[in-house]
């Protein structure tokens, strides 16, 4: 047998093959195996004593010269054999193979040397490659890569390295820092599991411990501990302040550090509970106001078992319920479903609506309700939550109200005219300046002008409120002798600044030539006035069309 052969029959036979023990903590699995590759003692690694023949480790990966070609078959001179960027040492340590990088072209015998037929048969096992190795391998499913444990110091083959009941991998998505009295405090480092650290001192661990072993629904507090009955902070505080201690959030796969990690408009502990819910932020038409009385309301996802939360009914790869934003997969956020799925909200809306009937509820956990129209405003269900990403996360509109901000404009046609459907004072606004100066007593002019007047400076800008006599602009003239002097141009009404027609360094040579144009209020052509264009006698009746109230193109004339 050849040195390759030797080489492979050394490999295979140090692989073992055992059981993949898996015990379910949340969303990740949690894997004790030590392996598919058998981890050499440490004293096989770096010997004992001073260096000799036995230790002399070439290529500095870890493992001996010795060691690499009578037993792991891994080269002298490079410390990652097969390339898969971890070094030889540091997968037999884990427990990983160092010449499979998870790939299938990992062994090449050279037919000169190896029956090829064997060899053939070899490669076809069901244990080489093992796509548990290799850089992108995860054997111990807890999310993180081959690689990334290595960088992170975690242990490939265990999905807790810590033992503190908490996934590598979630963990090290929210690592957070805490500065104590005694020190700072670093939370969720899946290397260590912070055992009765500087936050759970003998007040609130006393606390803890009262709550854990009143609540039913939870572990005792001496079951949250190790061995030594230690508690991990990483585990038992509620660093959210969320209602939802840390290890729970885990097994929701949600962010610790925040109390509606999906930043869908709806706190996780709303989320994942199972009863009425006490809340201080407004459903219906009072969604996501802040409340100074608190109001009842059944939980979003209240008739869910444990099994669902651990689902993913949109297949977005994201837990159902406060690790999703949309959990049905409609486009709409569950915060947005959840203020109008209460039928309470929805009876005080009927007696102003009488299109709606009390079955046109929202629900988070229901993909096929987005496009109705219920209140046939022009938008459906998703548009008037699509309105928000245009003029801001909160400022959707409602699917009960045709006008939500009740300025007398249609939701509908208000967003898709570029106006903000949730700002009510914006009826008596002419954003694109089609209205005129009707009377003509608007018009900025230097009526005293004898030659000439060079403009020095303009003091508003378009759409500027200005009063009576205000100074809107200022030019210079010469005198007789030379002499220069400032002069003063005032508005001659109370209005808005519509035109302005000249710039500094201009010259004017005409007392006629307009500075510019103000417009009293009566005198705008405002969004309303663009809406109503369509009932062209206000009778009432449509019998024209809305002009478009961000283009200039219609004027009140």
């Amino acid at each position: 047998m050849n040195h390759n052969q030797m080489a492979y029959v050394a490999i295979i036979t140090t692989l073992i093959f055992g059981s993949l023990f898996v015990g379910i903590s949340g969303f990740w699995q949690t894997n004790e195996n030590i392996g598919d590759y058998e981890s050499a003692a440490e004293e096989d690694i770096f010997g004992e004593g001073t260096e000799s023949v036995e230790t002399l480790d070439s290529d500095g990966d870890g493992l001996p010269d010795t060691l690499e070609q009578t037993q792991y078959g891994t080269l002298i001179d490079n410390p990652d054999t097969d390339g898969d960027g971890m070094s030889d040492g540091w997968e037999v340590a884990h427990g990983l193979n160092p010449l499979d990088n998870g790939e299938s072209d990992d062994i090449t015998l050279d037919p000169s040397e190896a029956d090829t037929e064997d060899a053939i048969k070899k490669n076809e096992t069901d244990a080489w490659p093992d796509p548990n190795q290799g850089p992108n391998g995860d054997p111990d499913r807890d999310g993180l890569t081959n690689t990334v444990e290595q960088d992170l110091g975690t242990d490939p083959q265990r999905a807790d390295t810590d033992n503190d009941g908490l996934n590598d991998r979630w963990e090290s998505l929210y690592s957070t820092e805490v500065t104590t009295v005694g020190g700072v405090v670093t939370l969720f480092d899946p290397l260590s599991g912070n055992w009765d650290c500087l936050l759970l001192d003998a007040g609130t661990e006393q606390a803890l411990a009262d709550y854990y072993d009143d609540d039913e629904t939870t572990p005792s507090w001496d079951d949250l501990g190790n061995s030594e009955g230690k508690h991990s902070c990483d585990s038992v505080l509620d660093t959210d302040d969320d209602g939802l201690p840390n290890w729970l959030e885990e097994n929701f796969g949600t962010d610790p550090t925040s109390r509606d990690s999906d930043m869908d408009l709806i706190d996780d502990i709303v989320e994942v509970s199972t009863q009425l819910v006490n809340i201080f932020v407004g459903t219906g038409e009072e969604c996501n106001v802040a409340l100074v009385q608190s109001i009842d309301r059944v939980a979003p996802f209240q008739t869910m078992d444990d099994a669902w939360f651990l689902g993913d009914m949109d297949g977005d790869g994201l837990l159902n319920g406060p690790s999703d934003w949309d959990t049905d997969g409609d486009g709409m956020p569950d915060g947005f479903e959840y203020c109008y799925s209460h039928l309470t909200d929805l009876t005080q809306e009927l007696s102003q609506n009488q299109g709606l009937d009390n079955t046109m509820l929202l629900n988070p956990a229901n993909a096929s309700d987005a496009y109705g129209d219920w209140d046939e405003d022009g938008l459906n269900n998703l548009e008037e939550y699509l309105v928000a990403e245009t003029f801001g996360p909160t400022n959707f509109t409602s699917p009960w109200r045709v006008d939500t901000d009740l300025d007398q404009m249609p939701d509908g046609w208000e967003s898709s005219n570029g106006l903000h459907p949730r700002d009510g004072t914006n009826g008596d606004e002419d954003p694109d300046r089609d209205g005129w100066d009707a009377d003509g007593d608007g018009a900025v002019v230097y009526a005293s002008l004898v030659n000439s007047v060079t403009v020095i400076g303009v003091d508003v800008e378009l759409d500027d409120w200005v009063l009576e006599n205000q100074t809107v602009a200022r030019g210079q003239i010469t005198l007789a002798g030379g002499n220069k002097q400032t002069v003063a141009l005032g508005s001659p009404v109370d209005g808005y600044v519509y035109d302005i027609h000249v710039e500094s360094g201009d010259v004017i040579e005409s007392r006629l030539d307009v500075w510019m144009d103000i417009v009293e209020p009566e005198e705008q052509f405002t969004n309303l006035m663009e809406y109503n264009a369509r009932d062209r006698d206000g009778d009432g009746i449509t019998d024209g069309r809305s002009t478009d109230p961000l283009a200039a193109g219609t004027r009140a004339g």
